[in-house]
C-alpha cells in the first residue's frame, strides 16, 4: 500500500541502467497493484542481482531500503514460491532469491483458481435466476469474462510448458 510520503529509494548500489530497470519494475507494480516503491524495488532488484542469492543486508545496502521492506516482500512472495529464502545460521540475516524456474509456477499459483471462481459466478447466476436484468448485469459480465479466462488460462500454461520443453 502506498502513502503520501512513499518515494523511490536511493539505490546507491545500482548502476544507472540497473536503477532504470528496477524503477520500471517498481512502476509497473505501483500502477497495477498500488505497491509501495520500496517493495517494487526489492522485487525488481531480485530479478537482476548478481549473485542471484542475496542476503537481506545486501539488498538493504544496494537499494537503500529498510529491513522491514525486504521482510514484507519475503512474507508476501516466499509462500507462493516467487522467491525462495534460506536462514543464515546464528544470524538474523537470511538469503533470498528468485529461482529462474519459479516464476511460471508462481504465476500459475496466482491464476489456478480462476476456473473455480468461474463456477462460483455461475452459481451466483443460478441464485439470481428470477432477479431483474439490472440486478444480474454485474454478475453476467463477470461470468462472461471468467468463462473465457477459465478456458484460456490453462491453455496458456499448456502452450508455455510445451514450448519450454523444446
Amino acid at each position: 500500500m502506498t502513502t503520501e510520503t512513499d518515494q523511490p529509494p536511493s539505490t546507491p548500489g545500482l548502476t544507472e541502467d540497473e536503477r532504470s530497470f528496477v524503477h520500471q519494475v517498481a512502476q509497473h507494480y505501483r500502477n497495477t497493484d498500488n505497491m509501495a516503491w520500496n517493495y517494487g524495488y526489492v522485487f525488481g532488484y531480485l530479478m537482476i542481482c548478481d549473485p542471484v542469492e542475496q542476503r537481506v543486508s545486501q539488498i538493504v545496502e544496494a537499494l537503500g531500503v529498510t529491513r522491514d521492506d525486504v521482510d514484507h516482500v519475503a512474507k508476501l512472495l516466499v509462500t507462493p514460491g516467487v522467491f525462495e529464502k534460506r536462514e543464515e545460521p546464528g544470524s538474523d540475516d537470511y538469503w533470498m532469491w528468485l529461482p529462474e524456474h519459479n516464476w511460471p509456477k508462481a504465476v500459475r499459483y496466482s491464476l489456478v483458481n480462476v476456473p473455480k471462481f468461474h463456477d462460483v459466478l455461475k452459481r451466483g447466476l443460478e441464485v439470481l435466476e428470477g432477479a431483474s436484468a439490472e440486478r444480474r448485469e454485474r454478475l453476467v459480465r463477470l461470468e462472461h469474462l471468467y468463462s473465457h479466462l477459465a478456458v484460456e488460462i490453462p491453455a496458456v500454461f499448456d502452450r508455455f510448458e510445451r514450448a519450454a520443453a523444446k
